[in-house]
């Protein structure tokens, strides 16, 4: 890669840092969604498989409920929904996630890719990755203990556990395939990140919610809402349920199929951008002059020796979360319980 050909970075503010993720989905339409495709779609024909067996199996269990031992399409369906589920971490959290992230940083960084050299390109990574996204799967467990404890706890466990999910868990793919950090290493490196610009991308992950809403749960909802007063009155109701799940996972498909790369294309340039403000990341590229200096400005820096897991700081960030959320909901209870009392007496 020769110099000239890679872009010149710059800290981005919130506002360019989505314009440039949507502009980078928009170049690699069809390389983004078909890295995500070659593995979603073939999976979600096997749910809805697994979803028509088991439904079919609703109308005789609900006839004669003493067969459910022996009635092998329940128990087939459960079964293949199991596994789906299994695949589906591993092929989507996983493989397809790691390539993603892959397509996403070379394009980034000036780099032509396609489908199959993302593939290519992710190695053995997808590994660690999965083994990351497990252990973060047991620190919510330890925080939603944490959440018990009283006082602290109560006041710093949401927080904590809004910041695992929704910040360090989606930066942990590009630490992973990008730096070649290991499970647990990707974790803490991912935390490091997002520490140094808490409040910035704690606003960017909001931001992306509101992403999510419009795009997955809206159309999702509104699917949901239309089905269930379609079907209501279906004469056959396992016929109606089988139509409506068919339905929704065509929806969910095509609503992942949208969004999932734009959320990956703008946490990978969000992990960009947080190597920029605080490490240099563009001035170490800017000395690149082939692919192995590339390489060599990819790789983390060391870690200060007494950098602590979490600090006083950190805890007081954590508890301001928790209290901003508890406000929030307090405002909207009290907004809502007092629009149920304050009704009877308009219409008096």
């Amino acid at each position: 890669m020769e110099n000239q050909m890679l872009p010149a970075l710059r800290p981005l503010r919130l506002g360019e840092l989505l314009d440039q993720a949507i502009r980078l989905y928009r170049r690699n339409f069809i390389t983004f969604i078909g890295i995500i495709a070659m593995v979603y779609v073939p999976l979600m024909i096997l749910q809805i498989a697994s979803a028509t067996l088991l439904t079919s199996s609703m109308d005789t269990l609900r006839t004669a409920p003493e067969e459910i031992f022996t009635n092998y399409a329940y128990w087939g369906g459960m079964a293949a929904t199991l596994v789906v589920a299994f695949l589906q971490f591993i092929l989507v959290q996983g493989i397809a996630t790691g390539a993603l992230t892959r397509a996403v940083a070379d394009n980034y960084l000036g780099k032509t890719t396609n489908i199959m050299s993302a593939y290519r390109g992710i190695g053995k990574s997808w590994l660690p990755l999965l083994g990351a996204l497990l252990f973060i799967g047991l620190l919510a467990i330890v925080i939603l203990l944490w959440w018990l404890v009283p006082c602290v706890g109560w006041v710093t466990g949401l927080g904590m556990l809004v910041i695992l999910l929704t910040a360090v868990s989606p930066l942990v793919a590009p630490v992973v395939v990008l730096e070649g950090q290991g499970a647990l290493h990707s974790i803490r490196r991912a935390w490091s990140l997002v520490r140094r610009r808490f409040w910035p991308v704690l606003g960017y992950v909001f931001v992306l919610y509101l992403f999510s809403m419009l795009i997955v749960s809206g159309p999702s909802t509104l699917v949901n809402a239309v089905l269930l007063s379609t079907f209501q009155a279906f004469e056959d109701p396992t016929s109606g349920l089988l139509i409506r799940t068919i339905i929704q996972s065509l929806v969910q498909l095509i609503a992942i199929l949208i969004y999932y790369p734009l959320q990956m294309a703008a946490f990978t340039l969000i992990y960009f951008d947080l190597r920029v403000r605080t490490e240099g990341f563009d001035l170490a590229l800017l000395t690149a002059s082939d692919q192995a200096g590339v390489d060599q400005a990819m790789a983390a820096p060391q870690a200060a020796p007494n950098e602590r897991l979490i600090t006083g700081t950190d805890l007081g960030n954590f508890a301001i979360m928790t209290l901003v959320a508890a406000g929030i909901y307090i405002f909207f209870v009290s907004f809502i319980l007092g629009g149920i009392m304050l009704l009877p007496s308009l219409f008096r």
